[in-house]
């Protein structure tokens, strides 16, 4: 868990639309050699947005943005 949006709208098509300021993830395609990740997203209930990142970022920025605290792990929550 983290204490921020990985995914939030920002741009005109993913404020507007039939469901607006929602962006939702849908499918998710990881080329394990370069460690890319492709996310395809719903934008506004309208759109379908295309998000590209890094697996080694998205990592990176949960654990350093995680509200999991160690009372959580101990009782198993993540």
């Amino acid at each position: 868990r983290c204490e921020n949006f990985l995914l939030t709208p920002e741009e005109w098509y993913e404020e507007r639309g039939f469901v607006p300021n929602v962006c939702f993830p849908c499918a998710t395609l990881h080329d394990s050699e370069s460690g890319r990740i492709a996310i395809y997203y719903g934008a506004a209930d309208t759109y379908v947005g295309l998000a590209f990142t890094y697996l080694d970022e998205i990592v990176a920025y949960i654990k350093e943005h995680s509200v999991v605290t160690e009372m959580d792990t101990e009782i198993g929550i993540r």
